[in-house]
C-alpha cells in the first residue's frame, strides 16, 4: 500500500517567493533540476517539515547559473521587476517569467512523522503568513516514480495541485 503523507501546496508568484525569503532564509539545498529545499522544525510539535519549490515540466536550469545561486538570482530579479508576477527575470544567460522557474511551494513532513493534516495546515499557514492553497495526503514515490519515467517531462506542482483538494481563501 502507498504511503500517504500530509501535504500542503501553494501556488508560486512573487509575494509567496519574498515570504519563503523572510520566514526561512535561503535554501538549505538547491538541485540541478530546479528543486529548492529547505528543512525546518517548524511543523506541528515542532516536526521537521520539508519545504520544497517544485519547477515545472521539463525544467533546465537557466544557462550560466549555479542551482545554488537560483534563489538569489531570482529574488533580486523580483526586486528590480516592474511587473514581478509577468516580466522575464534575468537568470544567467537568460531571461524566464517566475512560473518558468518554480510552480508551487510543497511543504509536508520530512522524516514520516506522524502530523495531522488539519495541524500541518495550521503551522505552514503561521510559518508563511499565508494558507495554502490546496491540501491532503500525496504518493511521493508515485510522483517520483512518474517523473522518473517522463524524464523530467512530468509536472509535480500539477499533479499535486491535481491530487490535493483546494482550501478555501
Amino acid at each position: 500500500m502507498a504511503a500517504l503523507v500530509p501535504t500542503c501546496v501553494w501556488r508560486v508568484d512573487p509575494s509567496l517567493i519574498e515570504a519563503l525569503d523572510v520566514r526561512l532564509g535561503p535554501p538549505l539545498d538547491s538541485y540541478v533540476r530546479g528543486w529548492q529545499v529547505w528543512l525546518e522544525p517548524n511543523g506541528p510539535h515542532e516536526a521537521t517539515l520539508e519545504w520544497r519549490l517544485h519547477p515545472p515540466a521539463g525544467f533546465a536550469m537557466p544557462r550560466g547559473v549555479n542551482p545554488h545561486d537560483l534563489f538569489d538570482l531570482v529574488l533580486g530579479g523580483l526586486a528590480e521587476a516592474e511587473q514581478p508576477a509577468t516580466d522575464p527575470l534575468p537568470l544567467g544567460r537568460e531571461q524566464r517569467p517566475l512560473e518558468g522557474v518554480w510552480e508551487v511551494l510543497e511543504a509536508f513532513p520530512a522524516f514520516e512523522d506522524a502530523v495531522d493534516l488539519d495541524a500541518l495546515v495550521g503551522s505552514v499557514t503561521e510559518v508563511l503568513g499565508r494558507a495554502p492553497d490546496a491540501a491532503g495526503h500525496a504518493d511521493h514515490a508515485r510522483l517520483g516514480d512518474l517523473w522518473k519515467g517522463h524524464r523530467g517531462d512530468f509536472s509535480v506542482g500539477q499533479a499535486l495541485l491535481q491530487t490535493l483538494s483546494p482550501l478555501e481563501g
